[in-house]
């Protein structure tokens, strides 16, 4: 419990035990302030315990209208926190959705690089293989010796640079 509720029903119990004892105290004086009007003992003790339940049930009213503004004082701060939980909930939903398009975004980049990088290598293969034709046909043109010489050196570049791995599926392939 907090704090200043436990005061709170600390104040109450005290004031409602008080209460009770008045209560039974005017109860008693009233029987006899009205049977024995004439004795002032009884008139006193008559006056004095209304006097004791007005002022318990007064500072029972004003502990209850504390408590009132302490709810409302609460019930306000609870509203303005509900409406913040509010504009971070559709904040947070409208945040999850560009995340959610963000993430498919970067599928759909992912995909166009990867078809790209394999554009590129067919390109660049059949760059290379019209590359080790023109060198084929000039060495034709000069002698057919040298046209196999250029053949030999071209496997070999392709052999020690691993292209002839990726060259074999692209002869496949076309």
């Amino acid at each position: 419990m907090r704090p200043k509720a436990k005061q709170f029903e600390e104040k109450i119990n005290t004031t409602k035990s008080s209460f009770l004892s008045a209560l039974d105290d005017f109860k008693k004086y009233y029987v006899f302030y009205h049977k024995n009007p004439e004795v002032d003992e009884y008139s006193n003790h008559f006056v004095n315990s209304k006097g004791q339940l007005q002022t318990l049930s007064g500072e029972m009213f004003t502990t209850t209208n504390i408590i009132q503004k302490n709810i409302e004082d609460l019930n306000e701060i609870m509203t303005d926190i509900s409406e913040k939980l509010t504009k971070e909930k559709e904040l947070y939903q409208r945040l999850e959705k560009m995340a959610a398009s963000l993430n498919s975004t970067e599928s759909g980049s992912n995909i166009l690089i990867s078809d790209a990088k394999k554009e590129y290598s067919i390109n660049y293969y059949k760059n290379f293989s019209l590359f080790v034709g023109i060198l084929f046909i000039l060495g034709l043109l000069f002698s057919f010796k040298i046209s196999i010489i250029l053949i030999i050196i071209a496997f070999i570049y392709v052999y020690y640079t691993g292209l002839f791995n990726n060259f074999l599926p692209l002869i496949s392939h076309v």
